[in-house]
């Protein structure tokens, strides 16, 4: 059964709406008919010229509308396979066989509109939607759906490792549902609004951390440990929003309010440090949080040639650490309020220019002391926290002289000023810039030069004085180019080419050896390099059969001159990643007869990384079996073979099956294979 019935109260909720809605709608129908004319009888005696002179308004006659109605039920069971590890070769599926099926209710009256659909594949992955709809006056939408993500189990030789359950298999269920609901006010331009979201994880994943003695850590016994354990999971984010938007002549109005909280439902781990004077301590925590905000918007009507937009969102973030050996982080408070403004003018049919405004404040309270009682003195003085704001500027412009050539520029500014930064002293600021200029255009042209084909190019360039982060880049350009071909509905071909180069001179990190050894800052630049290349084809030869394909290449290869220590002087060395992969599918779709279609699909995933050190440092340290321990190349193959077969009008049953494998072309790590056949009976109705 799937956990707290999530389903049943689903079913249940569904069929309450249904009699509710179909009781309204008997209601309506079994009303008494007290006229639609609105005159009163004719009077006996009445002139009949009079009755010729003025007609009597006949009475309006509603159009039956029939109600539509389908219904649809599959059942069967999935037999799941695995040889050695699956997780890799199927990674987002729960690998034990289990029932399945999918179904489907549809109601379409005059009023009542109702679809209700879902499927389910086992108890950790599903999926089930509603929409119900009474005369355009209740409105409410539903959905849920799960998935089951397998984590892989590290694991190591060396000496220092501590990993008390080599053979433990690690995965998380991650649900997500939504529901929201609309009601309009009968004969006024005002909609309610309300809606809640959550996300919702459990299962079980490795926590890795240290031990680390700095005292004893070259003796004969060194008592350094790094532990490996399994940590449940149990963690519920929830967000709940409720509001109205109204029409009020040439200006609509739309006020939110949300509230969003993230609760971790399992304990923090504890364990006792040698680093620390006595006592437990906890560790890997994920803090607990609440957010609020309140927003206001204002627009205009979306018709017309110049349309307006502004917006004001105020919001308040909080910390709800349960921290019982560190006091004094639950006050921790943000404060963040948001600002934008659009504007549009379409003076003509061929030219539009847009114009856009944002800007984000974000005010950090942090604890002034945090008392940590395993530490000696206790009391800890944090750094103040970092403040921020940013502007971002946009303007976009559009021509269209005509069908065959489509221009569309955009320049983009983003401007960021961040408070207690920009400084070394790591005491009472933070390294990082203060501020920061980011530039970036672009040009799109497309062309259709003539029936079927269609050529699209882009070109971008950015800009930034000074990156946020080590990870952004300094200088960027990236080209784009898209074609597509069709030839009357027989074949067709797709190519895209993306090219991008980014720079970052300004990378740079200091040493802190033991003394009598100087501090030394060393310059890490980096460049990158990205290419991105796909292309596809389908043909249908002969009628009822149509064959596609598709390649992919992707490739990253980054230069950057990395440092091994920071705690010794000379460790830099000038070093290359590379990370490739290329992907080969095809696909079959035939109709042998009028009620049995067949398909096939087969897919090769190639993949391959590597990290290269130069062979020594610069102060001479060798770099030999790092290349080695960085080294991935891996190969991963698909195929799945399907048949649908109608037997009757209302009866049919499908047949599928799906192989997987992982090849680690290295080791025998991950290794596996998968291979599910699923069989299901179909009715409608």
């Amino acid at each position: 059964m799937i956990r707290r019935g999530y389903i049943a109260r689903f079913v249940v909720m569904v069929a309450c709406l249904m009699a509710t809605a179909v009781a309204t709608a008997g209601a309506d129908e079994s009303a008494p008919d007290s006229g639609t004319d609105g005159q009163a009888p004719v009077v006996a005696g009445q002139v009949e010229e009079e009755a010729f002179d003025e007609p009597p308004e006949q009475p309006y006659e509603e159009v039956e509308v029939e109600a539509q109605r389908q219904a649809a039920v599959s059942a069967g069971y999935r037999f799941v396979g695995i040889r050695d590890v699956g997780g890799r070769a199927a990674e987002y599926d729960y690998l034990h066989s289990s029932f399945t099926g999918d179904a489907r209710l549809v109601y379409l009256g005059k009023d009542l509109k109702l679809d209700v659909d879902g499927a389910f594949l086992n108890r950790k992955d599903y999926v089930a939607n509603l929409m119900f709809d009474y005369a355009g006056y209740y409105r409410l939408t539903a959905r849920t759906e799960s998935l089951y993500h397998n984590l892989d189990h590290e694991t190591s030789d060396v000496n220092i490792v501590d990993d008390l359950d080599r053979s433990a298999r690690y995965g998380i269920t991650t649900r997500q549902d939504t529901v929201q609901f609309r009601y309009k006010l009968r004969d006024y331009p005002i909609h309610l609004n309300l809606s809640h979201w959550l996300i919702d994880r459990e299962g079980t994943q490795q926590l890795r951390y240290a031990d680390f003695s700095f005292e004893n850590y070259y003796s004969a016994t060194p008592s350094s440990a790094l532990y490996f354990r399994s940590r449940k999971i149990d963690r519920l984010s929830q967000e709940g929003t409720a509001g109205f938007d109204a029409h009020l002549g040439p200006i609509n109005v739309v006020y939110s309010f949300q509230l969003r909280q993230f609760d971790d439902r399992k304990s923090t781990p504890t364990d006792v440090y040698q680093a620390l004077s006595s006592g437990l301590a906890e560790h890997n925590e994920t803090p607990e949080s609440r957010y609020y905000a309140h927003t206001v918007k204002l627009y205009t009507s979306p018709a017309g040639g110049v349309t307006g937009a502004a917006s004001y969102s105020y919001g308040r973030r909080e910390n709800r650490t349960s921290l019982t050996t560190v006091s004094g982080a639950d006050s921790a408070r943000d404060t963040l309020q948001n600002a934008a403004g659009d504007f549009t003018y379409s003076p003509c049919a061929w030219f539009t220019t847009a114009l856009k405004y944002r800007h984000l404040e974000i005010d950090r309270d942090v604890p002034s002391t945090l008392i940590v009682p395993s530490l000696s003195p206790s009391s800890v003085t944090p750094r103040p926290a970092i403040d921020t704001r940013r502007d971002i500027v946009s303007a976009n412009f559009t021509i269209r002289p005509n069908t065959i050539v489509s221009v569309n520029g955009e320049y983009r500014g983003m401007f960021q000023h961040r408070d207690n930064t920009g400084s070394t002293a790591s005491d009472t600021t933070w390294n990082l810039p203060e501020d920061s200029d980011t530039h970036r255009g672009n040009l799109t042209v497309l062309i259709r030069p003539f029936k079927g084909l269609r050529l699209r190019g882009l070109y971008e360039y950015t800009t930034t004085n000074n990156p946020l982060y080590d990870s952004d880049p300094e200088r960027k350009h990236e080209g784009r180019l898209l074609a597509t071909y069709t030839s009357s509905g027989r074949w067709g071909l797709s190519a895209n080419y993306r090219v991008a180069q980014e720079w970052n001179d300004h990378i740079s990190r200091t040493t802190h050896p033991e003394p009598p050894l100087d501090p030394e800052t060393y310059v890490l630049p980096r460049t990158r390099h990205f290419t991105h290349t796909a292309l596809g084809f389908w043909v249908s030869p002969v009628e009822r059969l149509t064959v596609s394909g598709n390649f992919g290449f992707l490739r990253t290869r980054a230069e950057q001159a990395v440092l091994f220590a920071s705690v010794f002087n000379g460790q830099d060395v000038a070093s290359e990643y590379v990370s490739q992969a290329e992907i080969y599918s095809i696909n079959a779709v035939y109709r042998a007869l009028d009620n049995l279609d067949l398909s096939l699909s087969l897919q090769q995933v190639r993949s391959r990384a590597e990290f290269k050190p130069d062979g020594v440092t610069s102060g001479g340290t060798s770099t030999d079996g790092i290349r080695e321990l960085s080294l991935v190349k891996t190969l991963e193959n698909s195929l799945s073979a399907r048949a649908d077969y109608q037997v009757t009008k209302h009866i049919g049953c499908s047949l599928d099956y799906t192989y997987r494998t992982y090849d680690n072309r290295l080791s025998s790590d991950g290794e596996g294979s998968v291979h599910a056949v699923t069989a299901l009976l179909k009715t409608t109705w």
